[in-house]
């Protein structure tokens, strides 16, 4: 029994220790698309975030609808904002916080950059004059600036002159090892000030 627990606990944290990759888009052609995809296991599996607006409505409409049927009051809200500010001010808690943000950041490696559009305005020799002020962003374009070992940066800007127009796509992808997450956010939920909120909160909430 506990061989088989044991090869079970390491093939999930070799798992985990897999690298996942997320894909960010943004697209604009009369009207804005953006999706998000999720590569993991090297690529082998892949899951496309895109929902649509009718679903974001209905969910939205769901949750306003379970709020009225749980019948929060406003004493219930003045209270919950009272233990959140109390959360807030316990010693070290803002701190930790900062130090959990900047965790993050670090977990994360971003991979590539890329931003094609294309842009006119009314009169031509606007157009122009913003070409020439866009001009120097293409400096940046297969650059490293620093954002990883792997990271880069592709930038490209095409002017139309015959009216106004803004369309193009932006791009970029950040790549992070979700076994570094989890311990950043245990080293983030067992420090003092965090466990010293929480047994605060308990406390409150018991009064």
């Amino acid at each position: 029994m506990l061989p088989t627990i044991a090869a079970i606990l390491l093939l999930v944290i070799l798992m985990l220790a897999i690298p996942v990759d997320v894909v960010f888009s943004l697209r604009k052609d009369g009207v804005w698309h953006g999706r998000i995809v999720v590569y993991w296991l090297f690529g082998l599996t892949r899951q496309t975030l895109r929902p649509r607006r009718k679903e974001r409505v209905r969910r939205l409409q769901r949750h306003r609808g379970l709020r009225k049927a749980a019948g929060t009051s406003g004493r219930q809200l003045v209270r919950r904002r009272r233990y959140l500010v109390s959360v807030l001010r316990s010693e070290g808690f803002l701190r930790q916080a900062v130090y959990l943000v900047r965790d993050l950041l670090r977990s994360l490696r971003p991979r590539r950059y890329r931003i094609q559009c294309v842009v006119g305005l009314d009169d031509p020799a606007d157009t122009g004059r913003l070409m020439g002020v866009l001009a120097p962003l293409r400096l940046f374009a297969g650059r490293k600036m620093g954002l990883g070992k792997h990271s880069d940066v592709a930038f490209e800007v095409t002017p139309d002159y015959t009216g106004p127009r803004c369309t193009g796509y932006w791009g970029a992808s950040v790549r992070f090892v979700p076994l570094k997450l989890i311990r950043v956010f245990l080293g983030f939920l067992l420090s003092p000030p965090v466990l010293r909120a929480a047994t605060g909160l308990i406390q409150r909430s018991k009064a």
